[in-house]
């Protein structure tokens, strides 16, 4: 084990301490792999460069504070255009191609994320792995970040275990981006978030697949849980269970095929939602955006296999401050587009209570299949529960879906939809 004081690190609220530590962390990285320890204090930095074989420690009270002036972080390889079209090639923390690298403790990360605007181009992430191999994140504590909290893209054998998030700052700060990723492991994380809490993605071609979120605890102005929207690559063997959200906006799970992806075998599964807006959201459609030039191009995507099972829901639908111009966006929605259904849907034990309240709507719903996919652009909808269209197969099984409050429209909307069954479930305008 090397203590970053050792090669001159000093708790310095004003001077950089970026070469002090990276010293220490090349010096084990030399030595073959070990521990940099980093000790209780306040150390400023600019991009820390982790290595192979290399853990870095940070002792209860060490705060790692990222610098204000964005020259502190050099570009790096990896970067991208993302979905809302912002560059992404900067980063606090950062490793690629890495071997056995780990950040643990009980220490905090402190992005500074609002020293920079939400417009400013390549405003930096905090923690980016890219194409690392058995990657460990546990522990620690990661707030205020400029972009995104945390991403893996292109990583193998991932656990992110034990966190604490808390990232409100700026926009788009989703917590944890899982990116063309396999064999990861998130779990008995407590997370904050400006933007989406946890996020699976796949910018690149490749697979986002075999991976289980579990045990969390989560909260966040803008989604809980979410698969998309960058889908240029397929999802596969995805598992969300045991997790409780509360009082979050923008929708509570998110499966999303906007690029081409073949969505299959995700599972939601005991999960309770406390005050969410937006509960679920299932959407194919045809964006048909590629992230990398060397990306091929593909055709529309698809969702089947999805199982939403023993959930627990109770809609809110206060704030919205994105989308002020849209009335009440309470309503799971399950939509493809023509020609392309989703299909083979299962809710099982699902329990929703929804606010009601409402006047019947007349008003068209269009299918916008090219459009930034987010579920108030559907609103107002014609049913006060279920908006379903373009689906091949969907099954409610011991489910209830209820209102607090008399609402004028139905409960139920079904739009090119074939083989649709409800057994032993209800549905009512008043509360159950």
């Amino acid at each position: 084990m090397i203590n970053i004081k050792d090669h001159g690190a000093t708790a310095n609220r004003e001077a950089k301490q970026t070469a002090a530590i990276q010293s220490a962390i090349d010096a084990v990285a030399a030595a073959g792999g070990g521990t940099v320890l980093v000790p209780a204090g306040r150390y400023l930095i600019g991009t820390l460069h982790l290595r192979s074989h290399v853990t870095l420690h940070l002792d209860n009270g060490a705060h790692l504070k990222g610098s204000a002036d964005i020259a502190d972080y050099p570009e790096v390889e990896g970067g991208f255009t993302d979905a809302v079209g912002q560059k992404r090639n900067r980063c606090l923390i950062y490793a690629n191609g890495t071997t056995g690298t780990a950040i643990t403790g009980q220490g905090t990360i402190d992005g500074s994320g609002d020293a920079y605007g939400y417009e400013e181009d390549g405003r930096p992430f905090m923690v980016r792995f890219i194409n690392c191999k058995d990657v460990q994140v546990t522990g620690i504590t990661l707030k205020d970040s400029p972009g995104w909290v945390s991403h893996y893209l292109g990583c193998e054998n991932v656990l992110i275990h034990g966190i604490t998030i808390r990232s409100r700052v700026n926009g788009n700060n989703d917590g944890i981006d899982v990116d063309s990723c396999r064999r990861v492991r998130i779990s008995d994380c407590d997370i904050d978030t400006g933007d989406d809490a946890i996020c699976i993605k796949a910018t690149r071609a490749n697979p986002s697949e075999d991976i289980v979120v579990t045990g969390c605890r989560i909260c966040s102005t803008w989604g809980a849980l979410k698969l998309g929207t960058e889908s240029a690559g397929d999802f596969r063997n995805i598992i969300f269970s045991n997790i409780v959200i509360r009082d979050t906006e923008g929708g509570g799970i998110k499966l999303i095929s906007m690029d081409g992806c073949r969505m299959e075998n995700v599972v939601a599964e005991n999960i309770i939602m406390d005050n969410v807006s937006g509960p679920i959201f299932i959407r194919l459609g045809s964006r048909l955006r590629r992230y990398f030039d060397d990306e091929p191009e593909r055709e529309v995507g698809s969702i089947k296999g999805i199982s939403l099972r023993n959930i627990r829901i109770k809609v809110w639908e206060e704030g919205y401050p994105l989308y002020k111009k849209y009335p009440r966006k309470a309503g799971i929605i399950v939509t493809g587009i023509p020609g392309h259904a989703i299909e083979d849907v299962t809710f099982e034990n699902v329990q929703v209570s929804f606010p009601g309240g409402e006047e019947a709507s007349d008003a068209p719903v269009l299918e916008q299949e090219t459009e930034y996919p987010e579920f108030p652009v559907f609103h107002p909808l014609p049913c006060w529960g279920l908006f379903l269209r373009h689906v091949r197969g969907i099954l409610f099984n011991r489910c209830k879906f209820s209102t607090r409050e008399a609402d004028a429209r139905p409960a139920t909307y079904l739009e090119d939809v074939a083989d649709c069954e409800f057994i032993n479930s209800q549905a009512n305008t008043t509360p159950l």
